[in-house]
C-alpha cells in the first residue's frame, strides 16, 4: 500500500481483526526507519500496514 497517498484525507480503515476506524490521516511513517511495517496515523493512534485489511477514502 502507498500509505502516503492517504495523508490529509478522511478514510475508513478495516483492520484484519474486523475493527473499523474512521478519521483523517494526519501522517504516515516509513517502516524502514522503524524496522518494521509502514504505519498510518489517525488522530493519536498509528496503525501498522500489516494490521490493515482495506482503506476506503471517504473524502479528500
Amino acid at each position: 500500500m502507498k500509505l502516503w497517498e492517504y495523508v490529509n484525507k478522511t478514510v475508513r480503515l478495516t483492520l484484519v481483526d474486523g475493527t473499523s476506524v474512521i478519521g483523517k490521516v494526519l501522517d504516515w511513517y516509513d517502516g524502514v526507519d522503524l524496522d518494521g511495517d509502514d504505519e498510518i496515523v489517525i488522530e493519536d493512534h498509528s496503525y501498522p500496514e500489516s494490521s490493515i485489511k482495506q482503506i476506503e477514502v471517504i473524502s479528500t
